[in-house]
Parts: C-alpha cells; structure tokens; sequence
C-alpha cells in the first residue's frame, strides 16, 4: 500500500510539472532601431521556435564603415538670464530628419536649416550638431545655417 500510495504521489508531482511546464509565459524585450524597448510575451514552446539565421554577424548589420546618427540637435544658446547657468537653449531635436538621410551611408551632405526640423530661434543664427558613428569611432560635425554639412565614414 506504501508503495502505491508513492507512485501516485510521484506520477501526480510529474503530471503538475509538465502542465505547470507547457503553461509557463515568459516575456521578451526587443530594443527597436530608434531606442524604443518593447516587451513581448512568449511560451516556451515560441522561444523554440525562434529562428536567428545562420551565422549572423553583428558587422554586418552594423558596418564600419556606414555612419550611424546618434544626436543631432539644430539651433543656439542666448546669454539672457535664463536659468542658474545665465543663458536660454533654443534647440529643437534633428536626429530623426538627419537618421532618415544619412544613416547607413558612407557619406552624407545635408544643407544647414530650418527645413531640418523647424526655426528654434528665429532671427537668429543656428548650428546643426551632429555626433554619428563609423564602427566603434564616435565623431562630431558643426555647421552653421546655409553651410553644407558632410558626414564621412572612411
């Protein structure tokens, strides 16, 4: 009767383990291209099913030698007393415009403007800022309005 009584403790702990096993969620975060990290929600049996491909390298997703935005900004600073540091940031935020143009690319001019995400500081003069990446090089580049700005990956 002992004997029995432990198979069907046993068979019924193995039978909890596999249903609580086939029912158990898990979830997935996926970081976009624009920073964005989403959560999604899997089965055991979908991370099986998951598929990276054969050999994928990481290079070639993200050459060396394609410029890759990482922020730009258009605009300029005034010296009125404006907060603690005595001076009044107009900016307005160009890296989804100057990604759109340039990003992937091996070289990339772009025309200093207001037509890159608007007139932060109008009447006044502006910069475009832009650091980028070429592999594991960060770089900047500085222009000001109606000058044409080039970004080079060598």
């Amino acid at each position: 009767m002992k004997y029995i009584c432990r198979k069907i403790l046993s068979l019924t702990l193995i039978l909890i383990f596999v249903l609580a096993s086939s029912i158990l969620h898990a979830e997935m975060k996926i970081t976009l291209k624009d920073g964005k990290v989403i959560k999604v929600p899997v089965s055991e049996k979908q991370i099986e099913s998951i598929d990276f491909g054969k050999g994928t390298d990481q290079k070639k997703v993200f050459s060396e030698k394609k410029i890759r935005v990482q922020s730009a900004k258009y605009g300029n600073v005034s010296f009125e007393l404006g907060n603690k540091l005595g001076y009044k940031q107009y900016f307005c935020n160009a890296k989804e415009a100057i990604v759109l143009k340039c990003d992937g690319k091996k070289l990339c001019k772009i025309i200093v403007g207001s037509q890159i995400c608007g007139d932060p500081y109008p009447g006044k003069g502006k910069y475009l800022y832009v650091e980028y990446t070429c592999g594991d090089k960060m770089k900047r580049a500085k222009n000001t309005q109606t000058e044409v700005m080039v970004l080079k990956c060598k």
